[in-house]
């Protein structure tokens, strides 16, 4: 029973050790607050706020130089397209100019020597015609004075009896004939020369057209503005976890298990005395 006792002393003075070690460090693990962190990340979050803030502002301000320069760069292609353009249509109207300004003046040079060569050509023909015409009247007169002495002659050799009248005949035949083939030489030349036949005059120079331009390569495109890149929007800061409340000082302190069962001893032994 005294053993009983004595056990049951030092369970209980054990258990209350425990107790107030067990308080003990849960008041010393217990955190505190730590109010300077908590402003530190509410400063860094205004500080990036303030800094996203002005790279924005920026951004923007890029923006609206970025669609300007843009404009005038839309405006600027335009602008040397159009003048590409505009100096091409300029160049081809140039060389349809000389070209039709060359065929006009070939087709002159040949409609030239086309009709100096048929007035040339027609004069020729009327000429050689002229006196084809005039040697054929004089060969008519001609045969016809030659045919004349002939029958002349005749005529005079039916009634010619002696030799000398056979002879003065002859002799008139001959002289007729003779007279009138002067006449024909003389008459052939008041006709004059042959005409000569006219030489085709200079042919006009072969005709040389302008060589069509190539068109030339379009104009090279200037460089583009670059577009500005959006600043990065910070991260939205967490949140600082709240503080842990403190533990009650004037609290109990919280029993151990060895102390729970130092308390259901005694209150069985309380019971077995009342009984």
């Amino acid at each position: 029973m005294k053993t009983k006792k004595v056990l049951t002393a030092t369970l209980l003075s054990a258990g209350l050790m425990m107790g107030s070690v067990s308080s003990a460090s849960a008041e010393e693990s217990t955190p505190t607050p730590t109010p300077t962190s908590s402003a530190s990340a509410s400063a860094t979050a205004t500080a990036t706020a303030t800094t996203y803030q002005a790279q924005l502002e920026a951004y923007k301000l890029a923006l609206v130089a970025y669609r300007t320069n843009l404009a005038k760069y839309g405006a600027a292609i335009k602008e040397s397209l159009k003048q590409y353009e505009e100096a091409w249509k300029l160049t081809l109207e140039q060389y349809e100019a000389a070209r039709k300004a060359a065929i006009a003046n070939y087709k002159a040079d040949t409609d030239k020597y086309l009709a100096a060569w048929k007035i040339a050509n027609e004069r020729y023909l009327l000429d050689s015609a002229a006196l084809k015409v005039g040697r054929q009247a004089v060969n008519t007169t001609f045969q016809a004075a030659v045919a004349k002495a002939i029958a002349d002659f005749k005529t005079s050799m039916v009634t010619a009896t002696t030799a000398d009248q056979k002879s003065v005949a002859e002799t008139a035949r001959k002289a007729a004939i003779a007279a009138a083939t002067a006449g024909r030489k003389s008459a052939l030349d008041a006709l004059g020369p042959e005409p000569v036949r006219p030489s085709k005059p200079n042919v006009p120079t072969k005709l040389v057209l302008p060589v069509r331009p190539t068109k030339p390569a379009a104009p090279i495109k200037p460089v583009a503005p670059i577009k500005p890149i959006a600043p990065t929007k910070p991260v939205a800061s967490v949140k600082p976890l709240a503080p842990t409340k403190p533990a009650r000082t004037d609290s109990p302190p919280k029993k151990t298990p060895a102390a729970n069962a130092t308390e259901k001893t005694e209150n069985s032994k309380r019971n077995d005395k009342k009984r």
